[in-house]
């Protein structure tokens, strides 16, 4: 029989509304559920209930990640830092992402941030979500992982991070996960892109184009009552997974993603340790360029923060039954959220931190160093950008593919990567806040 019925095994045509088309988990196809009639529906409750919530809880996760995917693509455009040349797409796996000084400002202004319009790096959507992700997973934790906690968990939660696993088990019983920033070693990339400074050379976090990268995701448990803590999902948020050819795959079950994308993991930390980690790097690392960069993200982190704290309800957008009525409200809720950083951008007009140039002297010694690192290279790259610097980087490209597909994929490689994959706490790191019990989280 096609569609049994659930309580009485006849032929069932009426479908549970509640858990219908919930999306996949790993093995669990999330099949729907039939019933002959509202009798043998509620009859069947009590036995379906705990099932029919956590299917519940697992649409309302895949529907907030997307608005967060989406969320994260309009806040990298209002805080892009980069005026971009040419996006060149060199084969299926190859991309060059060639950046220019801004001489003269963009579009007339005085600012850092161009803004890049939807098509205007590359008519090609993945080629573009490719270059704007491109080295930014620290950022986007960083910048995001607030603004997750809230839309996640709601307010009540995000006051409660102290507290252990039972606690918080007590106090959260609606979809209120665990979220963790977790730092990795990504592998099986479809796509290797290298940033081009304007004098031709690599951006300095592109160098390492022969060391493997490390990476970072946002780790996701739900909080199902009546789950034990070994069998509830798992899931992984990553929010880059564009720079490396992959695509509309934000939510992943956890266990797929290190499968598949984890060639190790170097440890799961409590939201927040990212953003003051990358403070300090910037910092000493790169002097008042790093400052400047720490403040841009830090601020652009508490606008958009800001901005979805004000949204009311979330819990209640990601339970809307009715489909039409939840893409009105998403589309609101991006509205909202790019008419406040709009308003955050203009207000930071006549920030020091924000302008390209302070006086006319700067202005006219920035065009005369853009005219000599055209110069150079254009030596380097040739015009076609095909030159001697094209050809160097492709052979250490091509080097560092063939190593992924092949030492790495062999069955010693296989069970070392699974040996290393442990989670690490925080000894010997110098955030200061709350340690999880991280062992809980992990199988």
């Amino acid at each position: 029989m096609a569609n049994m019925c659930a309580s009485c095994g006849e032929n069932g045509h009426l479908v549970c509304n509640g858990c219908a088309r919930a999306p996949a988990y790993l093995e669990d196809t999330a099949p729907a559920t039939y019933y002959c009639d509202a009798g043998c529906q509620k009859a069947h409750w009590a036995q379906h209930k705990e099932r029919c919530k956590l299917l519940q809880r697992r649409t309302m996760l895949h529907r907030a990640a997307k608005v967060i995917q989406d969320l994260y693509y309009i806040v990298l455009r209002k805080s892009f830092r980069h005026s971009v040349e040419k996006v060149d797409r060199v084969d299926e796996n190859t991309m060059f992402v060639h950046t220019t000084n801004p001489d003269c400002g963009v579009h007339g202004k005085n600012s850092i941030l161009p803004d890049p319009r939807p098509g205007s790096l590359s008519s090609n959507r993945a080629d573009e979500l490719a270059a704007l992700t491109m080295n930014g997973c620290g950022n986007s934790v960083a910048t995001m992982g607030p603004s997750v906690q809230i839309m996640l968990q709601g307010e009540l939660a995000s006051t409660l991070g102290g507290l252990n696993l039972g606690e918080l088990t007590g106090l959260l019983s609606d979809i209120m996960p665990f979220i963790y920033e977790c730092q990795l070693i990504a592998m099986n990339r479809k796509l290797w892109g290298i940033t081009v400074c304007p004098d031709g050379s690599i951006d300095f976090t592109s160098k390492r184009i022969d060391k493997v990268d490390q990476h970072e995701v946002l780790f996701v448990m739900m909080n199902s009552p009546g789950i034990p803590v070994q069998d509830q999902e798992r899931y992984a948020i990553d929010l880059t997974h564009a720079q490396y050819g992959h695509h509309d795959e934000t939510l992943m079950p956890w266990k797929t993603y290190v499968e598949t994308r984890v060639h190790s993991n170097s440890g799961q930390r409590p939201l927040g340790w990212t953003r003051e980690n990358l403070r300090k790097l910037m910092v000493e690392n790169l002097g008042e360029e790093g400052r400047m960069l720490q403040v841009i993200v830090g601020q652009f982190g508490d606008a958009i923060t800001a901005a979805v704290r004000d949204f009311p309800g979330w819990m209640k957008v990601w339970k809307e039954k009715d489909e039409a009525a939840y893409q009105r409200q998403v589309e609101h809720i991006l509205q909202h959220v790019t008419t406040r950083l709009d308003r955050f951008v203009a207000s930071k007009a006549n920030d020091e931190d924000y302008k390209l140039w302070s006086s006319t002297a700067e202005r006219r010694l920035m065009q005369t160093n853009t005219k000599r690192m055209r110069k150079e290279k254009l030596e380097l790259w040739g015009q076609d950008l095909r030159g001697p610097a094209f050809v160097s980087a492709m052979k250490l490209i091509k080097a560092r593919q063939a190593k992924e597909r092949g030492s790495w994929g062999t069955p010693e490689a296989e069970k070392k990567r699974m040996e290393m994959h442990l989670i690490h706490t925080l000894e010997g790191t110098d955030y200061k806040g709350p340690k999880p019990d991280i062992q809980q989280f992990v199988r």
